[in-house]
């Protein structure tokens, strides 16, 4: 029966990543299999040895942007970066590696070698085609939450293959505790850290994306897939550039999965366009307003507190990787949201009272989400990692 259940899993898997990637398992390393017959050919005799350290596993080097603030706190080289699909061959995986004295290992190198990691750092498994191989990959898997929308897929039964979740607060942490026996710690959104610690010159971040120093900013960040608001509230969103600076940026896998939909963006006139994978952050930094619509991005301007409108894709309840209580749903119960054809968004914007209002929603729902560790986030992580056998070992004694 198992062997049954674990033939019936990897196919399962394997539709879920090109769902959720667009592409096939086999973009992988090719010295990476699949499926039951790579859990039989990485299966060890005996237990593997430790490399003793830590690896951060990247399948896209938009990662960086995630783990680089944790990154930066732990000793130079006591960590590796471990890559799989786009991340392989990255400049930017490269730079960092040698930025950080890190060393570059592909997933294959790693199952190949007969080792594993002794902390292996991941956002989700689910990039190596059978989940499982994160088990031969690392010893101790941490998981490290990148988005806190999309429920149907963030509480996926692959947390299983988690010791410890490092996730942003209060709500994630008793959602997982409720569906695993992994590690809980609350960890806040170390990505941000910079956007409390560091002093930025606004006339320079406007000048950067074009924009008139005289107006005002909305930022556009909007997902990718059947949830993205793309192609329902482009031109609306265009509209906006007659009284307002309007900045746009893709999610980084649409580019390459969707370029259709970037070409019709293309077709609209916005101060600035953004197709790459760089760093959010300087947009919420030059941000006044912005729009979302489902994913991690909407939660990010809760924990900045940011002026928001969320807008709104049909059917996304129904979404497979949504669902009707995910956080990015029931947002909508309480940040304005508004449908492609029935919504204004630009007299949303000069509504002052909708802004007061929001201010206190903001600041209940931050309370909700994150744990309070505003600028010092990535401390807490990089301490939990410090410290992860400790406390992993702990769970046997509670």
């Amino acid at each position: 029966m198992a062997g049954l259940a674990r033939r019936l899993a990897a196919p399962i898997a394997a539709r879920l990543l090109k769902r959720l990637t667009g592409l096939p398992p086999s973009v992988l390393d090719p010295k990476v299999r699949h499926g039951s017959a790579a859990m039989r050919a990485y299966a060890p005799t005996q237990a593997p040895a430790l490399l003793e350290r830590t690896g951060f596993l990247l399948h896209t080097p938009e990662l960086l942007n995630h783990f680089n603030c944790v990154m930066e706190l732990l000793p130079r080289g006591s960590f590796d970066l471990v890559v799989c699909r786009d991340a392989d061959g990255s400049e930017e995986v490269k730079h960092t590696a040698s930025r950080l004295k890190a060393k570059v290992y592909t997933v294959g190198d790693v199952l190949s070698s007969g080792k594993r990691y002794e902390c292996l750092v991941s956002n989700h498994p689910v990039m190596l085609g059978d989940p499982a191989l994160l088990k031969h990959v690392g010893a101790t898997n941490v998981r490290f939450m990148y988005a806190a929308g999309k429920s149907g897929w963030n509480f996926g039964d692959w947390n299983s293959l988690y010791d410890l979740i490092l996730c942003y607060g209060p709500y994630h942490a008793d959602e997982f505790a409720k569906r695993t026996d992994a590690v809980v710690v609350q960890m806040g959104y170390p990505r941000m850290d910079r956007y409390f610690n560091e002093l930025s010159d606004l006339e320079e971040l406007k000048k950067r994306f074009s924009c008139d120093p005289s107006k005002r900013t909305v930022v556009w960040l909007p997902t990718w897939k059947a949830l993205s608001s793309v192609g329902l509230f482009d031109g609306q969103v265009a509209a906006l550039t007659a009284k307002y600076n309007v900045i746009v940026k893709v999610h980084p896998l649409m580019p390459g999965d969707e370029p259709d939909r970037v070409t019709r963006l293309k077709q609209h006139t916005f101060t600035c366009l953004i197709t790459d994978a760089s760093d959010n952050l300087p947009l919420y930094k030059v941000a006044d307003f912005m729009l979302f619509d489902y994913g991690g991005p909407p939660f990010a301007g809760l924990y900045t507190d940011k002026r928001m409108l969320l807008l709104n894709v049909p059917d996304a309840a129904r979404d497979q990787l949504a669902g009707a209580d995910s956080p990015d749903i029931a947002l909508r119960r309480t940040i304005a949201s508004i449908d492609a054809r029935s919504g204004d968004i630009a007299q949303l914007l000069d509504n002052e009272g909708l802004w007061e209002q929001q201010r206190k929603q903001r600041a209940d729902l931050r309370k909700l989400y994150f744990a309070p560790y505003y600028g010092f986030s990535a401390r807490v992580a990089a301490l939990t990692l410090s410290n992860v056998n400790h406390i992993v070992a702990s769970r046997g004694r509670a």
